[in-house]
Order: structure tokens, then sequence, then C-alpha cells
């Protein structure tokens, strides 16, 4: 029997067929689906934002409303236009379309105009329509409103795009930001939550409360509570321009409908009339109403319109109905349009929170699936949109305002009238005409550079369909994967593996140190690593052709063999061959861009420094081209002339050197204008390559979770070896294996052997095999077909000895990752170097030559070695030791001082210390203290306290 006939007739994995096609790297006609599914979410959320969005969140913008000289003026956003980013207008140039990649090269942020029609009336009666500009916004490549649109792969290439962009992230100051999904409580829905800290809220407050989530259509949010107290009776509680009120829920039911109390009363006792606690209580909440005077619908609108409209910054001339109205439009239910709705959902809310407080109904587990749903990066972009648009539009009422000659301080009564964004105000770094935006801070749209965090569990999630009672439904299209689940898939054999150990690779996959771009030409990116030699795995998922990831491989196919040899393999370390790393095993490079604006160096008004050499600069060396900057492919190291510049006014040549101590090569240089076109030979990138061979203690990793540093690069000639003469690249500690429970690294390792011997990519899914069809059976019979070892293990002998080592070794092939942690980026060393000006000691910080802080703990391990005189010396001789005069007698520091000098006639040069104290000289003696004791003693005497030295 053909001994291989068992596996033959097994389904045949993935092959490398593709990696030999003839067609292979040449762009397809259309993007690949797969990966443009990674994005979908992020894409369509933003296209639904600024087209369908942003007209109802305009709709939804109240007039902005003011009375001045018996005239009523509004102003009211009719509609607001984002474009597409175009250079600004009067720039001469070819293309005015702007594409990502220059907003990359020239550090700028990739923006669109937003413009809005403003219809301004005098006393209800229409003025015109104004079409203003408010400024910028940033837009989301690959979305609608991207010059990248529908572009197919050879036209993005051609725009110094990857072929397959997948786009859903913004690019800000040039670096690109995505807007992670977040969870949020399930809209419209009401939670019943038991919360102990909600008792702190006032007197008689209970932990018990119902909480709504309410969101409207154009996504506009607002927190509400209904609060359970002591006495029976429920508070309402609200979130209005981010202060937080409370309303007894009387006033808002009496004031939302025309009801008497009595039909009030039974809608709220509704199911429990039986219930005289619940009686009671309802009928003591309707009863505090009536004390305040409140018998009708109307009186209650008054009363709350009176208390609340100094909060609301509404105009003078609403009545106090008016403005409650407008708080309940703005606060209470929003995602519901009439009173009616907003009645009966209060009602319901409120005989959920009776159910809950007596125990009839259980407290919703907010960590549900059923009671959460996704943010989009859509969502969060028009919440933003919405509360600054008011305040981006202020100008435009400045402008029509002093065309009817009003006086200047009127403007500064406009500006508290706008009030601030609703939500997170100062988030967006909106560049307006309008001076009132704050920039706060950064455009902070997220930390990661990679597409999305969205969790795994995302996948169904349940929202309310309609705004009032409608039924349950789950996207399962808008959100159809993670970037959690999909690094999950590349994991092969991960059902083999104890599931910590898959999370641990998730994490490090997103660290790995391989191929991430097409593009390094066109890049100037802070930093980027590149993998120089990088493979295609023997073993993967079908996930892994599925996303075409042989486009951007992440290892290496390396021969491991698990044995402990040496010392230098414990734990986690790993040895590698040093033959093997000069034949280029996991070299890589990493690339750095520098910008050098000349503009930052000149002062106000001036232009007269350019790039470039002074004829004959000995300081140059012929290391720098004519036009002051470095040749392409030339190499640094430290001191080295970087770069050049003269001063055209006063002939003035300035020279810059290399400061790194890390050598490296000049990969590129850009010539960078500014966002008009009008920008001069002032500003350069210039982007560097440094190689990154690795070193001891770089981090290496397995796609199991089974991270290694890198302890020895060991001669080939003293490695192991195999009867056929075969030298390991990497010697695993077996010890490993038992604690991390990695069965898919062991298995990985037959079937990368398998595969290599017989010329097959196998099919690593998850699931794939089970216990009557096992792995290890299926690549122990492919192992023994090629006349090797059933279980993987073969004889080694050793490279030291050359005697057969006495137990078997397991040895296989296994795609291994390196990591992006290096000891190059990591070293610190110090001997002398800057210190503090206070305290005199050495200042910590790797990248100004700092030294490391020796703490507490160090201190212990070093006098628990009994090494107290290297604790002395390196706490005191090698920080801030000083010499210090002190008194003997009073035992001050501070007190002895220097005599004055003697007249220059005198022939006495030597001067002494007095204490001021004694008024004696013999009593002064020299210490060695630390100086940061001197700085306290002196800081202690500033507050009154004496220091008394006792010197021995």
């Amino acid at each position: 029997m053909d001994p291989c006939s068992r596996w033959r007739n097994l389904p045949s994995g993935p092959t490398l067929k593709h990696l030999t096609d003839p067609s292979y790297g040449i762009p397809r006609e259309q993007q690949k689906a797969a990966l443009q599914e990674l994005t979908r979410a992020h894409v369509e959320s933003f296209n639904y934002a600024v087209h369908e969005g942003l007209g109802l969140a305009v709709q939804a913008i109240p007039p902005f409303e003011f009375a001045f000289k018996d005239e009523r003026i509004s102003f009211t956003i009719l509609d607001a236009v984002i474009s597409p980013p175009t250079v600004p207008k009067g720039t001469i140039c070819k293309e005015v379309s702007v594409y990502p990649a220059e907003c990359r090269g020239r550090r700028s942020t990739y923006r669109g105009k937003l413009t809005a029609d403003i219809n301004w009336a005098v006393n209800g009666i229409s003025k015109g329509i104004i079409k203003q500009f408010l400024g910028y916004v940033p837009i989301m490549v690959k979305s609608k409103l991207c010059n990248l649109h529908s572009l197919p792969p050879q036209a993005l290439i051609e725009h110094h795009e990857e072929a397959e962009e997948m786009g859903g992230y913004f690019i800000i100051n040039g670096i690109e930001k995505v807007i992670r999904m977040l969870i949020m409580p399930r809209r419209n829905f009401p939670i019943a939550m038991i919360r102990p800290k909600w008792k702190t809220r006032g007197p008689g407050y209970t932990q018990y409360g119902v909480s709504m989530h309410c969101v409207r259509e154009e996504h506009s949010a607002v927190n509400m509570n209904l609060h359970y107290l002591e006495n029976g009776t429920v508070m309402l509680n609200f979130i209005y321009r981010k202060e937080l009120f409370f309303l007894p829920l009387g006033f808002a039911l009496k004031a939302l409908v025309s009801f008497s109390d009595y039909q009030i009363f039974q809608e709220l006792i509704k199911g429990k009339e039986d219930d005289s606690f619940l009686r009671n209580s309802v009928s003591q909440m309707l009863r505090i109403v009536m004390e305040e005077g409140c018998s009708t619908q109307k009186q209650v609108l008054n009363y709350l319109g009176e208390c609340f409209r100094v909060k609301l910054n509404v105009p003078d001339w609403y009545p106090n109905e008016q403005a409650a109205e407008f708080l309940f439009n703005q606060c209470i239910c929003i995602h519901l349009k009439s009173s009616t709705e907003k009645f009966y959902m209060l009602c319901l809310m409120t005989r959920k929170l009776f159910a809950l407080a007596k125990g009839e109904c259980m407290e919703d587990n907010p960590d549900s699936l059923v009671n959460q749903e996704v943010l989009t990066p859509g969502q969060l972009f028009l919440m933003f949109l919405k509360g600054s648009l008011p305040l981006m539009a202020l100008p435009t009422g400045h402008t029509v305002l002093r065309e009817k000659r009003i006086p200047p301080w009127m403007e500064v009564v406009l500006i508290p009238m706008t009030g601030k964004p609703s939500l997170y105000p100062g988030l967006f770094l909106f560049t307006t005409p309008c001076r009132l935006v704050r920039p706060v801070q950064n455009l902070e749209l997220g930390k990661e550079e990679l597409i999305g965090t969205m969790e795994q569990i995302f996948m169904n999630v349940a929202i309310f369909e309609d705004e009032v009672f409608a039924g349950v439904t789950t996207h399962q299209e808008l959100f159809p994967h993670s970037l959690l689940s999909v690094i999950a898939n590349f994991i092969p054999f991960s059902d083999h593996n104890q599931s910590p150990r898959n999370m641990y690779q998730c994490q490090m996959g997103k660290q790995t140190m391989g191929f991430p771009l097409l593009t390094y030409q066109d890049r100037s990116d802070n930093k980027l690593y590149r993998l120089q030699t990088p493979q295609s795995p023997l073993v993967r998922p079908s996930m892994y052709d599925y996303y075409d990831m042989d486009n951007y491989p992440i290892g290496t196919n390396a021969i491991v063999a698990v044995i402990s040899y040496t010392g230098y393999d414990m734990e986690d370390a790993m040895i590698v061959n040093k033959a093997s790393w000069e034949r280029g095993f996991a070299h890589g490079s990493v690339y750095k861009s520098e910008f050098i604006d000349l503009s930052e160096k000149i002062k106000q008004g001036d232009s007269s420094l350019v790039f470039g050499i002074k004829p004959g600069d000995p300081r140059v060396l012929q290391k720098l081209d004519d036009d002051g900057l470095p040749f392409i492919g030339a190499k640094l190291q430290y001191g080295d002339p970087y770069y050049s510049y003269l001063n055209l006014n006063t002939g003035e040549s300035f020279v810059m050197y290399y400061k790194s101590k890390e050598n490296c090569v000049v990969d590129n240089i850009k010539v960078c204008s500014n966002d008009t076109g009008s920008g001069k030979f002032k500003c350069v990138c210039i982007t560097m390559r440094v190689p990154r061979n690795p070193t001891i203690g770089d981090k290496f990793a397995s796609r199991h979770g089974q991270k290694g540093i890198l302890s020895r690069l060991w001669p080939a000639e003293d490695m192991p070896f195999t009867e056929s003469g075969m030298v390991p690249d990497i010697l695993f500690n077996p010890h490993g294996f038992p604690s991390r429970m990695t069965i898919g690294m062991l298995i990985e390792s037959m079937a990368g052997k398998s595969a290599a011997l017989h010329g097959l990519c196998h099919d690593a899914t998850p699931f794939i095999f089970s216990e009557e069809n096992s792995a290890l059976e299926y690549f122990g019979e492919m192992l023994k077909a090629a006349g090797y070892n059933f279980y993987g293990t073969e004889r080694l002998y050793s490279g030291i000895s050359g005697l057969e080592l006495e137990a078997d070794i397991f040895i296989g092939v296994v795609y291994y990752q390196r990591l992006r942690h290096m000891v190059s980026d990591k070293f610190q060393v110090r001997t002398t170097g800057a210190r503090d000006r206070v305290t005199n000691q050495p200042i910590g910080g790797r990248n100004v030559q700092g030294g490391i802080r020796f703490g507490e703990m160090e201190r212990d391990a070093l006098l628990a070695h009994g090494t107290s005189f290297l604790l002395h010396d390196r706490l005191f001789n090698c920080s801030d030791r000083s010499v210090a005069h002190v008194c003997v007698k009073c035992g001050s520091l501070l007190s002895p001082l220097l005599e004055k000098p003697p007249p220059s006639w005198s022939a006495m040069r030597n001067r002494k210390y007095n204490c001021t104290l004694c008024n004696r000289s013999d009593t002064i003696d020299t210490v060695s203290v630390p100086y940061v004791f001197r700085y306290f003693v002196a800081e202690l005497a500033a507050m009154n306290i004496k220091v008394k030295l006792d010197v021995v």
C-alpha cells in the first residue's frame, strides 16, 4: 500500500503557485473585496454623516436669536455642505484635487471646505441668505468626499497609494488617525440599574434607577435617568450643556400633556391598581406639583420656564411656556417627536423603576450585548460637527451686524449667547475665521495606526429599530469584521492553543516588523519598519490567502529545534545560528524622516535663508551637494555634515551636523511646499534608512504567542546538526511548552517540515482536524512518507563534541516574526552628562543621555547582597556628591560663610570660613554630603526649621 495514499485523498490546502504566477504583482482591475470589507463600517458611517446626517443635523440646530434696538434678529443655518479636498483659490497648478499621499508627504491635513447657507431675519422677515465659509473639516480616506473614491488599483498606484488601499482613517498633520468604535448603551431603551453611588446624590436618594440613552435620527444624544427616592417619589435628572439638573417627575408629566391628574394617576399605576404603596407614591408626586400652585399644564410650563430660562440662554421675548418647551425638546426623550409619546415613555420608565425597587424585576446587565450598541466613526464625527456648527457660523452674524453699524461692544454680548459645542468641545481643531474656537488639543482620533479595534463580540449589535417601541434588530452587515478577529484568523491551528496565548499573539501581531506597505519612497512617517527578507509561510490558515497577506509578509520560515543547549536559552531566551544571521535571517531596516523648515529659523519678516553651501567651505568636506543637502545613498555617521543653509543678506553659512550615534543611509529627500503653493526652497523632508540586523536583546515571536529574546548568535560549527548535516536556525527551550500549552506550534513545526519536504503549503485553519482525524496522525504520515520520523523528531549531534545526543530532538519549520522591540531603541548608557540645576543630580531620559533611576527596590537588592560600598558609590559618588562647610560647635550647614577678601595691598591671601552664629573660624570643618541634602536644609530654613548636624 502506498504510504502517501491516506493524505493524498484529503482535500488539498492552499498552494504557493500564485507567488510564481507571471501575473502575480500586476494590479487587479478591481480591489479585493475582502480587504475593503474591513473598513466598510468606518467609510459608510462617514458617508452617511457628511451627506444625509449633516442635513438632518442642520435642521435640528435651533436658530440663533437676540434682540437689538427693539428688533428681533435671528440667524438660521439652512444647509451645510462639505466639499472634497482641493487647493485654495488662486493657486497655479495643473491638478486642483488634493490627494492623501500629498498630505502625508507635507505633514498637512487632508481636509475639505465646510460652507453653509445662513438665513438672517429681522422681526421674522427674511433679509436674505448668506453663503458662508465656516472652515475646514478632516475628510476620511476612501469616503465619497475623498478624491480616491472608487478609483481602481492602477489609478491608486499612480496617485502614490497602495493598490489595495482600504481607507477608513483621517490624515491629520501628516499622521494617519482612526476614530475607534466605542461601546455605548443601547439607544432609546430603558435600562434598570442599581448603582450604590447614586445614594450620594442627595438626602433620600437610593441605589435604584432607570437610565435611557436617548439618540435622535441625526445622532444627537442625551442621557436621562429616573431616580427612586426613599419616600417613594421619583426624580428625573438630565444633562444640559455639561450641567446636571434634577426635576421631580410630576412636573415633567404634567408639563407634557393636558391630562387630568386622575388620567396621569391611572397611567402610572397601570397593572398595579391594587398596590396601595404605589398609589400613595403617585399621589404624593402629583401633590408636590399642586403645592407649587401648578394645577394646569400651562401653569406648570410657566413655572418650569421661569426656573430654567436663566440656564437655557433663550431670547428675552420668549414667554416662560416657550422656554419650558425648549427645555423638553432639548433634554427630555429627545428621540421622540411628540409630547404625548414622551409622556408615555416616562410612565413606562416609572413603572419599571417601581418594579425594580420592589424586587419584581431584575437589574439589566449593562455589559450584555442586548443592552449595547456601537458608536461608529461617522456618528461621532457628526456629533462634533453639529456641536461646532453654531460656533463656526458666529462670524456671519458679526459681519451682518457690522454692516448695520452695531457698536463693537455688541460682539462681546453675542459670544456667550451661542454657548459651547454640546459634545466634547475643542476635540476637533477647526481652522476657522472665528477665533472663538480654541484649539484645546490636537485632533485625537485614535492612538492606533492600524485600522479599527472593534471587539469580536460586536458582530451582533442590538439596537432599537424605531424611535418608540419597535422590535430589536441586529446589524451584522454593518459590522462585518474586527481587527481583533482578523489577526486571530492568522494564527495557525489556534484551536490547539490555550486561549490567552492566542490573545497574546493578537497583540504581538500588531508589533511585527514586517512589510507594512509598498510605497516607502512616498512616505514621510516619523518611523517605519521593514523586514528585508520576508517569506511566505508554508503553514497558513485560509484567511491568510483570503486577505492576500502575501503582499505584506510578516516573518520568516525558520528551522527550529526544541532543545536545551548551553545556558543561553533559559526561560524565554533563544539562540540563533550565526551563519543564518550572516545569510540575512530577519534582517531589517528602520525608516526615519525629519522635516527641516528654514522658515522656523527665520526672524519675523526676514526671508533671506536658503539651502546651499559656501564654495570651498572646509566644513562640508564634499559630503553635501551644491544645494546644501546630503547625496541620496550617502552614509551618515555621528558628526558628519547633515545639511547647510546660507543667509543671502549677510553671506553667512551655517552647517548642521548629524547628531545620532546610529549610522544611517540617506534614502530619500523631498522638497515640500505649503498649502497655498507659494512656498520657496525652505522646507525639506530627509528620510534616512537605519539598518537593523538582529542583535542580542531583540525580540522574536512565533505565531502562537511564544515570544523569545535573542540571547546569543551561536557559531554554526558549534550548533547541533542532523544526520543529513542540517543546522537549525533557532534553538527553542522545551520548557516553554508545558506551561504555555501551545500545541498549535508543535503541529505547525510538523506541518512546516512536511510542507518543505513535499513542496506543499498546508491549510492551518482551526477546527479542520478532530479526535477521529487528528493533526498528529495526518502530518506524521506525511513525514513518514518522506522518510522521516512519524513524530517529527530526529537524532542530533553535538556541534561541540561531535557525539550523538542521547535524546531525540523535535525539529521542524516554524514561521517566526521579528518584533519592533529592539535593543537599539532602548539601551541606555551614561558615564557623565547633564545634571539638574536645582538638585545637581543626573537627569533622566534616554533622549538627553540621562541616567536610569536607581530606586528603592534596587537599593534593597544591593543591601541584601551586602554590597553597601557599591550602593554608596552609585547613590553618592556617581550622583550629587559635594563638599560642604559645617560648624562643628553649632552643627549648622548654613552659618559658615567665606570672609571678605583682604585689601589689595595686603600680603594675606588665605581667606577663612567663619561661623556667623559662633563668630569663630576654628570650629569649621568640611564634610561630604549629597548636594540635594544641602538644598533640603535651605528649603527647611526658609520655613523656619533649623537642621543641626552632629559632626563627630
